[in-house]
């Protein structure tokens, strides 16, 4: 049978209009954004913390009318807290389409995945990444790491607990056995000495004692921590290799032996863990304490609560909630203003955006994609009220006063 020219003409008409109205409902469908964490393994504590964030972030804009005309969905990914499985989930989420990417929660996994983003077209805001190569000598244009980095952090927490605690003359380390560790080791040394020095004495910081992440057995590092002579210690494990560390050394004394002991962010997880067993004098690094003054004073720090305590029925949320709560809302501000969700309008969005966060204005500098903002050094301890731990102290610091010059495509040097 034949065709006329006519009918060619009316079928091919038709199939543009089938077309054209298909990709209008694949546009007024809703805006996929990928989320990397740990949801297995010894991660998987701190990445339900993580999804609870950005699941409350997706509800309070969704609730708003979405992004961009369109109601966000969450595609959730495991990358069981290891580079190959951050890698292999990322592969997987561009090629099913999606180019907006919550993930590197933590340093080696954005480490693995931060170089492959333009290959796959994509954009990565981060939550917890420190290595300090992230935003200098690695630095890629399709990712932002909006966390405090290792100078910021670690050498803050040094300065303050030298300040806070005289006594302490001798400081050991336990940190990862990785780029990220030493970084940490090293800029807490740096704020430790910088802070002596400002206040006319003499400390000393042994060499670190480096640790694996995959491990449940730390009796032999703390066996060494307990032969070294200091009075404090710094922990850079985190999440459940810390709480590990931490529930060991206290069966051996460890938790009498060291008057303070410092936390590179695992707070109200180590809490929750050890509750009445906790340290004395255990001080953390924290993203975000609700219901005290300082932030409350923020509209989205109650809504963040509130909204943590309905999605979990858990009033007492560690720090971390608010980082991924945080780089969510980075990402959805910025897809915001570029109007668009391509990768490159996005990046360009991003780029010296500042937006309104549950710890108050956020900047994401253009220069380098390292985020400023808001953080605290809190202390985490029993207390008489119901639930018979949280933090019972809490010091400001001001990221921006602290934090290094961009330097990106270049090695950071104090």
């Amino acid at each position: 049978m034949s065709l006329s020219r006519r009918s060619i003409i009316q079928g091919a008409a038709a199939a543009a209009a089938v077309g054209a109205t298909g990709i209008a409902r694949a546009q007024a469908g809703p805006l996929r954004v990928g989320l990397i964490l740990p949801m297995s393994g010894i991660g998987a504590e701190a990445g339900a913390a993580w999804h609870a964030g950005v699941k409350v972030a997706v509800e309070q804009w969704n609730a708003a009318g979405g992004l961009v005309g369109r109601p966000i969905e969450l595609v959730v990914r495991d990358d069981k807290f290891t580079s190959a499985g951050a890698v292999a989930a990322a592969r997987e989420l561009a090629g099913s389409g999606v180019n907006l990417l919550i993930g590197g929660s933590q340093s080696p996994m954005a480490l693995a995945t931060a170089p492959i983003l333009p290959e796959l077209k994509a954009v990565m805001v981060a939550p917890c990444p420190t290595v300090m190569s992230l935003t200098h000598e690695g630095f890629q244009p399709n990712f932002f790491r909006l966390s405090w980095n290792a100078f910021i952090a670690f050498a803050g927490v040094g300065n303050l607990l030298t300040n806070k605690f005289s006594e302490v003359q001798t400081w050991s380390l336990i940190v990862p056995d990785s780029e990220n560790g030493r970084d940490m080791a090293r800029y807490f040394t740096l704020g430790a000495q910088r802070a002596a020095q400002q206040a006319g004495r003499q400390i000393k910081v042994l060499e670190p004692v480096f640790a694996s992440l995959n491990k449940a057995d730390y009796r032999v590092e703390i066996n060494s921590l307990m032969n070294a002579p200091s009075q404090g210690l710094f922990v850079g494990l985190t999440a459940a290799p810390c709480i590990s560390l931490l529930q060991q050394g206290r069966a051996v004394g460890m938790d009498k032996k060291f008057k303070v002991i410092g936390d590179a962010g695992t707070e109200m997880l180590i809490a929750k863990a050890m509750q009445k067993s906790l340290p004395p004098n255990l001080w953390s690094i924290s993203f975000w304490v609700p219901g005290i003054e300082s932030s409350n004073r923020y509209p989205l720090s109650r809504a963040l609560h509130e909204g943590y305590a309905k999605l979990t029925g858990d009033r007492n949320p560690a720090g971390i909630v608010h980082s991924s709560h945080r780089a969510a809302l980075g990402l959805f501000n910025g897809v915001k203003k570029a109007g668009s969700t391509d990768t490159a309008a996005v990046i360009a969005a991003l780029e010296g955006l500042t937006y309104d966060t549950a710890m108050g204005p956020y900047h994401i500098r253009k220069e380098d994609h390292q985020g400023l903002g808001t953080a605290y050094i809190a202390k985490v301890g029993v207390k008489d009220e119901a639930p018979g731990y949280g933090i019972t102290d809490a010091v400001v610091l001001n990221e921006a006063d602290v934090a290094e010059p961009p330097t990106p495509g270049k090695k950071f040097e104090v």
